[in-house]
């Protein structure tokens, strides 16, 4: 398995198109978060491809100032954050809704406790043969509590099309896993999985949307 700033770059311009096409549907208002994955998981591998020319010397270390410490956010802060917010704010269930908010306690606590590890100690990057390694303070301990907040929010869903999303989170988390040499390398591989899995947000947009919704569609029917 071998990554490169070219499938960065690659993933990164992929998810923009997807983000774009997920944002000519109609949506419901409490679906916005949901609806922003591909747009940031784009912005993620577009960040990661600025590391990955940094690394091979391409690009200057003032770049690397900037884009590490937005990457290591984003996968360490924001997503145990924001995936349990995102699923919980799509589900109609109360009794779903229950499992949800309890994951996204769980999600807020690591999400802070690696902030904190993160402001504490200084972060840095380095890249092998095949992945980019990220050295932060991510004690192992969090691991299982940040793979909760990200997966089990979907599984919980009633909505089947995110119920396969939240499958192919757990699975990729499996790969990623076992491809990866150390646990340095997981974030680098599971989120460039993960990405490319929230392209299929558009299949799942593109089921529920409703086109009296729509304000194309309203701007369409006005001007015929």
């Amino acid at each position: 398995m071998c990554f490169s700033p070219e499938a960065s770059f690659a993933a990164s311009g992929i998810l923009a198109g997807t983000s774009i096409a997920i944002m000519r549907l109609p949506r419901d208002g409490r679906s916005l978060p949901l609806s922003l994955f591909p747009a940031i998981f784009a912005a993620h591998q577009f960040i990661e491809g600025v590391l990955w020319l940094n690394q091979d010397g391409v690009l200057p270390d003032p770049y690397k100032a900037v884009a590490l410490p937005a990457y290591v956010l984003i996968a360490y802060v924001l997503w145990p954050i924001l995936v349990p917010f995102a699923a919980y704010m799509t589900e109609p269930e109360r009794g779903r809704r229950l499992v949800i908010l309890a994951c996204q306690v769980v999600g807020v606590g690591v999400g802070l406790s690696l902030l904190v590890g993160l402001l504490q100690d200084p972060v840095d990057v380095s890249a092998t043969c095949c992945s980019l390694v990220y050295h932060v303070n991510a004690p192992d301990l969090l691991l299982a509590p940040y793979l909760i907040a990200v997966s089990i929010p979907f599984l919980a869903s009633s909505q089947r099309s995110l119920v396969l999303f939240g499958v192919g989170i757990t699975v990729s988390c499996a790969v990623a896993a076992v491809a990866t040499a150390s646990a340095a390398t997981f974030p680098s591989v599971w989120c460039f999985f993960a990405a490319l899995l929230s392209a299929g947000l558009y299949l799942h947009f593109r089921t529920v949307a409703r086109p009296s919704d729509s304000v194309l569609t309203s701007l369409r029917a006005m001007l015929s």
